[in-house]
């Protein structure tokens, strides 16, 4: 129940747990038809979320590289998480742990399981956000009351293939989402708010808290999934009562609007998370980052700010946003024919600059892409993307405009082969193609590790005749984040006691610390924290107390949490080292291959009488076993697996999947004489 402060307006009703399962079939069909868009709009996603923070990093599941004892339900239901080892001292009394700054102790072997909650004390556990760059997620737990802050996705690389999301691992709080008295949202990116409708099918009644943009980009998540939460706007300096916690709203800039950080207050103490923050002091909004608020915080007293990190690394301060606005004006006064612009779906900032010069130098801009038009008719319709009348049309009116006079606004940005852009550089899209002396404007950042797919989109455009402008040669682009003199500035304005870097790789989260010591917060109150690990706030210190499991949640389709490692193992090895099967017939009484083996490949060789020359070692090693009394079939299916990889491996390099059958008719002879018997 929330009791409020101020006015707030209720968007939506709570929608009776009935109504959200749907006829699976329908489901499946609707999804089945927009996986490929959805794929899009999750890779230009992903890499907005990032900004400038560095290289991605590979993700591979946590759990594939600890060695784990569950058992095979528990398998099921975990799914690829982080093991967490208990460990303990000679007497068998548990360790603690405080790993701050001053230890810098990140090693797996000291992850304790956590102490029962102290009463008293108010408890953070990040679910996502710490370590990577992506499915930002934070538990407050105070007194049995927990306060969600944010509820993100990561996106998947080559390495996870078919995965279409990854969420927060919510098995730490499933049991306890009766508990849950909301979900704070701090800004509507896609590593922010792409788990919520995941959450909300396992409780469709938590009130949902944040700005007017972000809800309504979550209100049409929620539609797609069947979903009408409870909403409650806020905006800045907006106070709010929610079960213990006392929230106050600080306005902040960011790459997208609307963006807000949140001050929780219980009698344990108090924190501040940042959400995704830069100190614009020149946005297009006029909507500055209140540090006047900050201010006004910190004097009263805060216990643990919880600070980005993605751009810690980068020295100085992040350029306004609209310092972009000379350099798009320059490409569209020079440019003769169409112009086509890449950016992120939902910056609608950009976006808004793009419109304007198109406005003024008379061309009609032109929304492509599923994300795109979904996201700019949002802002438009909330009123924070303002389009002059007749500027905008649609994709199919603008073969009634000569080139000179259109402007496409479109993702792909970061070479997504399978983006608008990707599709029009490869002459694969259906309404757009490249001519000599077109514009192509890359407006967004290059993510370290997208760098190929990038100049490889950007070289077929060159190919083709375009002009391509991006960051390397125009000033197109700004950071959404906090370079490390804002951060200093941040800490000198809070003064907080403790600080916990979040959101950002370990070597993001690890600057941040080293800046919050500079300005004078003691290194044993610099919490270096990761994904899962426990941080009790008590008497004024925040240190971490021990660590829960917390790992990947795949979503495959309609499969939420099902997907294991080992099946993404295999899924990995078919997709690069292709896929063998091998079948053969045996008689275990007479020691003698009956016949086959017959070998059938995919994407191993290009002739199957390559490997002529290995069945003759397979039938050797199968007669030398049978003959020495091996009768086990699956001993055999081994021995043929052993030695056909073995052969593909040295003369082929490869190391594909491969599925041996062996069937033995002794065997099906004495079954089927005991049928009969």
């Amino acid at each position: 129940m929330t009791e409020t402060t101020t006015t707030t307006h209720v968007r939506g009703s709570k929608r009776k747990a009935a109504q959200t399962a749907q006829d699976t079939t329908t489901q499946t069909r609707r999804r089945t038809t927009r996986r490929a868009d959805d794929q899009i709009e999750a890779a230009e996603l992903a890499v907005e979320s990032i900004g400038e923070g560095g290289a991605k990093k590979t993700r591979t599941s946590k759990a594939a590289s600890k060695s784990t004892s569950a058992k095979s339900d528990e398998k099921k239901t975990t799914r690829s998480r982080k093991t967490t080892a208990k460990s303990e001292t000679k007497s068998g009394a548990k360790k603690t742990r405080t790993r701050a700054l001053a230890t810098s102790d990140t090693s797996d072997e000291n992850r304790i399981a956590p102490p029962k909650y102290r009463k008293g004390s108010m408890r953070i556990v990040p679910l996502g956000g710490l370590g990577e760059i992506g499915r930002n997620m934070n538990v407050i737990e105070y007194n049995g009351h927990i306060l969600l802050i944010d509820c993100g996705v990561l996106f998947p690389e080559e390495e996870q293939p078919g995965v279409d999301l990854i969420l927060p691992d919510f098995n730490y709080i499933k049991d306890s989402l009766d508990k849950v008295d909301a979900l704070v949202l701090t800004h509507g990116h896609e590593d922010h708010i792409g788990g919520v409708p995941y959450l909300l099918k396992m409780r469709p009644d938590i009130p949902l808290i944040g700005s007017k943009l972000t809800l309504g980009f979550v209100e049409a998540k929620c539609k797609e999934h069947h979903l009408e939460p409870e909403m409650i706007e806020v905006k800045g300096r907006d106070k709010l009562k929610v079960g213990p916690f006392n929230l106050e709203f600080v306005s902040v800039t960011h790459s997208i609007p609307d963006a807000l950080a949140v001050c929780v207050r219980t009698p344990a103490g108090s924190l501040i998370d940042t959400g995704d923050i830069k100190l614009d002091q020149l946005p297009l909004d006029h909507r500055v980052t209140d540090l006047v608020e900050f201010g006004k915080l910190g004097e009263q007293g805060i216990d643990l700010l919880m600070m980005d990190s993605t751009n810690a690394e980068v020295p100085g301060f992040v350029k306004p946003e609209t310092s972009i606005g000379p350099a798009l004006d320059q490409v569209f006064a020079t440019a003769t024919r169409k112009i086509i612009v890449a950016s992120f779906s939902s910056h609608v900032h950009r976006v808004q600059q793009v419109v304007d010069a198109a406005h003024k130098y008379g061309r009609k801009v032109v929304f492509v892409g599923r994300s795109m038009v979904r996201n700019m008719a949002i802002a438009a319709d909330l009123g924070y993307l303002h389009l002059p009348e007749d500027t905008v049309i649609d994709l199919k009116k603008a073969k009634d405009y000569p080139d000179n006079k259109l402007v496409y606004m479109c993702t792909g940005s970061q070479g997504e082969p399978m983006a608008a852009l990707g599709r029009i550089a490869d002459g694969n899209h259906r309404d757009i193609t490249i001519n000599e002396f077109d514009t192509v404007i890359l407006a967004s950042s290059l993510i370290p590790g997208n760098e190929h797919g990038v100049y490889k989109v950007i070289n077929k455009l060159v190919q083709l005749g375009a002009r391509v402008v991006n960051r390397d040669n125009a000033a197109v682009h700004v950071s959404g984040h906090c370079n490390e003199g804002e951060l200093l500035y941040m800490y000198n304005i809070v003064k907080p006691k403790n600080a916990m870097p979040i959101h950002g790789e370990n070597r993001h989260i690890v600057a941040n610390g080293l800046i919050a010591v500079k300005t004078g917060i003691d290194p044993n109150n610099v919490v270096l924290a990761e994904d899962g690990d426990v941080v009790d706030l008590y008497h004024g210190k925040a240190a971490i107390v021990g660590s829960v499991p917390c790992g990947y949640i795949y979503v495959d389709g309609d499969s939420v949490g099902e997907l294991t490692d080992e099946e993404l193992e295999k899924r990995r090895i078919l997709g690069s080292e292709g896929f063998v099967s091998c079948f053969a017939v045996v008689d275990t009484d007479a020691a003698e291959v009956v016949s086959g083996p017959k070998v059938y490949l995919n994407a191993v060789a290009e002739d199957e009488k390559e490997f002529e020359k290995v069945r003759h070692q397979i039938i050797e090693q199968l007669r030398d076993a049978m003959m020495t009394g091996t009768k086990d079939v699956h001993k055999l299916q081994q021995i043929m697996r052993r030695t056909l990889g073995s052969w593909v491996a040295r003369e082929l390099h490869r190391k594909p999947m491969i599925v041996p059958v062996v069937a033995d008719i002794a065997a099906d002879m004495d079954s089927m004489e005991g049928y009969a018997h």
